[in-house]
């Protein structure tokens, strides 16, 4: 758990700033953390990451929103510095290029204008029917089991198994698509050693494969997916979208489109089982899901971090950020900012405001996905407090939570199912 140190040594870190007592791939503790950095230092550099971390939400929107003066090209670069090995794996077997979180204008703009016209909203709609359809499916395989595991039995696998449907892909390859994102996002956002980094890059590079070999399949047998879609609209932007184009927004998708809602749909469940009277709204109303949903956004985010480099010298609450320099988004910090959410630390799923949060982003980058996360978590939502309204936290389990910067959701959930 993250806490102020109290050694022999607190006098010297005390003379680093807070920035040496943040422990930035730690879960524990961290909301804690950041509403003392608002109060006492809202912009600090933190040395373990070579990072200048913002807090407040007003810093937290100035970045997301102008684009000009930072950069997103470090969005997906890898925090801890990859070992030799795992650089050379990546090099000899990996084509992926910038497209979307990790790109700037123009070049974003142009790709997302051809994205954006299979991924949206109005799609996402016409899923509802085949969502609810896996969502009953995995809570139907829940039956007959005093105990489950919500996270491996229930939301592990059921947000990609509706990317699938986007994308064209076998329910089948669920469980190494899972696997192979699971690494990317320890690669990019975690701690890895060496040697797990090793076997990180082998499978980042078997997932690039499929991802080759998909879009390939495609160009010569065109479907009704995602991939199709981008190569028959490739040409209506100049410069058309190219296949390597292609190939790497299909990467981004396969790793983007669910790993983020596992972890939302393990949070929701984490926060309104663990606050029984919220649960028991949703279970009596479910006209509330759409609310406790954006609560659970601003409350329990999946994405607790996001990154910006600086193009010129930046100076924010009276501190100078240095030109060219890693900057990170507390978008958890920002959610909990009291001049905008009154009692941040209270889960209130009547929150008037609550879709303030900043959790999909705001300005050119924001979440593209952003309607798919939320449909798929009131969809689960309904289904589950009507089949299990019983349903309860085993009590005292200790949370877990993956340790990088960006990705929060518990690794296991352990909860009874009742009637």
């Amino acid at each position: 758990m993250t806490t102020l140190v109290s050694t022999a040594s607190d006098s010297i870190i005390s003379s680093l700033g807070i920035g040496a007592r943040y422990k930035p791939f730690e879960h524990h503790g961290m909301y804690e953390f950041f509403e003392r950095a608002r109060a006492a230092e809202p912009v600090f550099f933190c040395p373990e990451i070579n990072y200048w971390v913002v807090t407040t939400r007003e810093d937290v929107l100035l970045l997301l929103r102008d684009a000009t003066s930072f950069s997103a090209d470090i969005a997906l670069a890898p925090v801890t510095p990859l070992a030799p090995e795992a650089l050379a794996i990546l090099k000899a077997g990996m084509g992926a290029e910038p497209t979307q979180v990790n790109c700037d204008p123009p070049k974003h703009d142009r790709i997302r204008r051809v994205a954006g016209r299979f991924l949206n909203a109005r799609r996402f709609e016409t899923l509802v029917p085949d969502i609810r359809r896996l969502a009953r499916e995995a809570i139907g395989a829940l039956e007959g089991r005093a105990e489950v595991d919500l996270v491996a039995d229930l939301v592990y696998e059921l947000p990609a198994r509706v990317l699938f449907l986007l994308m064209g892909i076998p329910a089948d390859d669920a469980p190494r698509i899972k696997r192979w994102a699971g690494y990317r996002i320890l690669m990019t956002f975690g701690d890895l050693s060496p040697e797990e980094q090793r076997r990180g890059a082998e499978d980042m590079v078997a997932y690039w494969r499929y991802c080759v070999a998909l879009v390939n399949d495609r160009l010569r047998r065109p479907e009704s997916d995602y991939a199709s879609f981008l190569i028959a609209h490739r040409g209506e932007v100049e410069p058309e979208l190219s296949d390597n184009e292609i190939i790497s927004l299909v990467f981004g998708l396969l790793l983007a489109g669910h790993e983020s809602t596992t972890n939302l749909s393990a949070n929701a469940l984490l926060a309104l089982l663990s606050h029984r009277p919220s649960w028991q709204a949703i279970c009596s109303d479910t006209s509330l899901i759409p609310g406790a949903v954006e609560e659970v956004l601003r409350f329990s985010t999946s994405i607790v971090c996001w990154r910006r480099r600086t193009r010129a010298a930046t100076v924010l609450q009276g501190v100078t950020i240095p030109a060219n320099a890693n900057v990170l988004l507390a978008l958890g910090a920002a959610n909990y900012d009291a001049k905008l959410f009154p009692e941040p630390e209270r889960f209130d799923i009547k929150r008037p405001n609550a879709s303030e949060h900043v959790s999909f982003g705001r300005g050119t980058h924001f979440c593209i996905g952003a309607p798919l996360a939320r449909l798929q978590l009131m969809v689960l939502l309904e289904e589950i407090v009507r089949r299990y309204p019983t349903l309860a936290l085993v009590e005292d389990q200790p949370i877990e939570y993956t340790r990088t910067i960006a990705f929060r959701g518990p690794k296991r959930l352990m909860a009874r199912l009742g009637s």
